[in-house]
């Protein structure tokens, strides 16, 4: 069984998500490493143990996060190390997706179709977590996907048959997805660093790359789960 974490991040062209899935198993160790990794903050920097970081307002230098001033520089080099931190943890492994801005619950529902194709692979099932915000839309396509999922052939027509697709319910999805609200999971801030690392590799901004934000993804290479899609060099979901 493994917990999947789920966050977009989005600007005026692109709609990203990135996914987090960590064994059951090992849940509690890696919460053990999420929160000294916080305390480890605090003691270097005064950031706040309980305070959420949102990622674009983090690196941007907003936000009341310390007990003093933590600069830019610094912050992006706290980002990159939470990156890191993602590598770190045990068996975790990174879902990643890019889609045109338009087209933001296409992404969601190709993710998902990755997800459940990859437990296949692992002989796992998956409960999604994700932040709030699209409750109504998620649940009903998770629900619509375990009974009309269908799948186009990537040549044409389904071997055997005379149609170009093919009716593929998702299987290894437990129940509806959980929402939680990112100010009380560490898990999903993390995933909301990973989103924004995604959109900043793909939609570079001249303010943010003078920091070095446009390679900042590359932190999380270990992890990616490129046989979601072999034909990108990073597993990208693309349209």
């Amino acid at each position: 069984m493994h917990l999947i974490y789920i966050d977009d991040s989005a600007d005026e062209k692109l709609s990203v998500y990135s996914a987090l899935a960590l064994p059951a198993d090992q849940w509690r160790t890696a919460f053990a490493e999420m929160k000294k990794y916080r305390q480890d903050l605090r003691r270097a920097y005064g950031i706040y143990v309980y305070k959420e970081l949102h990622a674009w307002k983090f690196v941007s230098g907003r936000g009341d996060i310390a007990d003093r001033v933590v600069i830019k520089h610094q912050r992006v080099s706290i980002f990159n190390d939470t990156l890191d931190l993602m590598t770190r943890l045990p068996d975790a492994r990174l879902f990643n997706a890019v889609f045109p801005k338009s087209d933001q619950m296409r992404a969601f529902e190709r993710l998902i179709n990755r997800i459940n194709r990859t437990l296949q692979a692992w002989g796992s099932h998956g409960v999604l977590i994700c932040d709030e915000g699209n409750e109504g839309a998620y649940t009903r396509l998770i629900r619509r996907m375990r009974v009309f999922n269908p799948i186009p052939s990537r040549y044409g027509v389904w071997q055997g048959t005379q149609t170009n697709w093919r009716n593929l319910p998702i299987d290894r999805i437990v129940e509806d997805p959980f929402f939680k609200p990112s100010d009380q999971s560490y898990f999903i801030q993390l995933v909301d660093f990973a989103a924004y690392a995604l959109l900043r590799h793909e939609n570079p901004l001249a303010s943010k790359n003078k920091y070095g934000l446009h390679e900042s993804f590359n932190h999380l290479n270990p992890i990616l789960v490129r046989e979601a899609r072999p034909r990108d060099p990073e597993g990208i979901i693309r349209p």
